[in-house]
């Protein structure tokens, strides 16, 4: 069923995807739909949730923008 080498490497990968899932998401408050939808997304590659993490961060300063406060990173 696979390398067993290619494991280590699995895991760490998906660990640096779950942490900078948690850096977006840590403080929010998620459904359990939401997590599920989340941790189906780690199982992905890294350019995948990279992607996502961009798209979402833009859409934070457009909206913060659009409330009128300064934008924290």
């Amino acid at each position: 069923m696979g390398n067993t080498q290619c494991k280590p490497y699995f895991y760490e990968s998906e660990a640096r995807r779950i942490a900078a899932l948690n850096e977006v998401f840590g403080d929010v408050e998620l459904t359990a739909a939401e997590m599920r939808t989340l941790v189906w997304l780690v199982g992905w590659e890294d350019s995948m949730t990279a992607n996502l993490l961009s798209a979402i961060r833009k859409v934070t300063v457009v909206e913060i923008k659009r409330m009128g406060q300064p934008h924290r990173p």
